[in-house]
């Protein structure tokens, strides 16, 4: 089976979670039937004699290209990568009220509607986590048969991580840590720098700020609380990342939310300990593992990683996630669905 993959551009400038599964997905999928073909916009899609194609992003970035497949009446998988803090019931009344508007020839389109409208002309949609899809089916009412979950995965790599380069590089181990986009403002580092100073250990932060307001203001309770190491963003291959995890005894994601958020899957392996935000489907991978917090509340973020910083390790989590979500078995659920929709 040829399968043709759709990312959209920004991945090439962002190197985050869409970009991993993206990528790991074309890496493991060749293991189940599908011989992948990237796409890019330089290619001419009617010569690459293509059985299927799977879109990750339900963003406008992909719009053109959704139609472009229709209309060649490919089977399409999209990956919607889709989460919002507004429940389905807001989605919907939004994109009625955009529908009502419209009538009178508005001409504006919401990003619900852009989403709305790619997942109504896939073939199969498979988001993340079972948040996302209640949304998907809820908020954008897309029939129940039509999406099918299938979760992130996490590189086994990183369960053979050592500790040793990030300590003799940083003279640290057994801190708290953050790995991602710390720049991004819902990935809600703010809130942990605001209490970085009344964390009983030292924090790293690995990423990179961006040199807006949001950013300047983060450097500057970094450098005010005096136990913050800032370290600009490591690549996903990078040792160093690896060695972080592992030298880490907690890691903290308190974003806005995440669909699950791989970096926390990452460290797990690694053999650190969990704190997270309790929104975004979260839950789905690491209920009853890990600290969930409010990302709003400082205290929330605090508490979190005080509880687990007196939590005694265990390598439960880390087989749980060796067990349901290497990216081998992502790819065989991947699959499964190629298949039902080509058949």
């Amino acid at each position: 089976m040829r399968v043709g993959y759709v990312s959209p551009m920004s991945i090439a400038a962002v190197n985050g979670g869409l970009r991993n599964q993206a990528l790991q997905t074309t890496k493991h999928i060749t293991s189940f039937g599908a011989e992948p073909y990237l796409i890019s916009p330089w290619d001419d899609i009617k010569e690459m004699d293509l059985d299927l194609v799977h879109v990750f992003g339900a963003s406008i970035e992909n719009v053109g290209i959704v139609d472009q497949i229709k209309a060649m009446g490919l089977p399409l998988a999209l990956s919607p990568v889709f989460f919002s803090n507004r429940n389905a019931a807001f989605i919907k009344r939004a994109l009625k009220m955009e529908q009502l508007s419209s009538a009178f020839g508005s001409g504006i389109r919401s990003d619900f509607s852009v989403k709305t409208n790619l997942c109504r002309k896939a073939d199969v949609i498979l988001p993340n986590t079972s948040a996302e899809a209640d949304l998907i089916r809820n908020g954008f009412s897309i029939p129940d048969d039509q999406i099918r979950v299938i979760p992130n995965g996490v590189e086994q790599k990183f369960a053979d991580a050592k500790p040793d380069l990030f300590i003799e590089t940083y003279g640290l181990k057994d801190f708290v840590l953050f790995a991602g986009q710390a720049g991004a403002e819902r990935k809600n580092v703010i809130k942990l720098l605001e209490v970085a100073n009344e964390v009983d250990a030292p924090l790293v932060i690995i990423g990179s700020f961006y040199r807006d307001q949001y950013g300047k203001k983060c450097i500057i309770l970094a450098n005010k609380a005096g136990n913050v190491t800032l370290i600009d963003t490591l690549d996903h291959d990078s040792e160093l990342l690896a060695s972080a995890y592992a030298a880490s005894s907690v890691f903290v994601l308190p974003s806005q939310f995440e669909t699950p958020g791989i970096a926390a899957m990452e460290a797990a392996l690694a053999g650190s300990k969990i704190v997270i935000t309790g929104r975004g489907g979260t839950k789905d991978y690491f209920d009853g593992y890990a600290e969930f917090i409010n990302p709003d509340s400082s205290k929330s973020i605090l508490n979190g990683i005080k509880e687990a910083l007196n939590k005694a390790s265990s390598d439960s989590l880390k087989n749980h996630l060796l067990e349901k979500y290497s990216w081998q078995r992502v790819a065989e659920l991947t699959a499964n669905q190629y298949k039902r929709i080509s058949a």
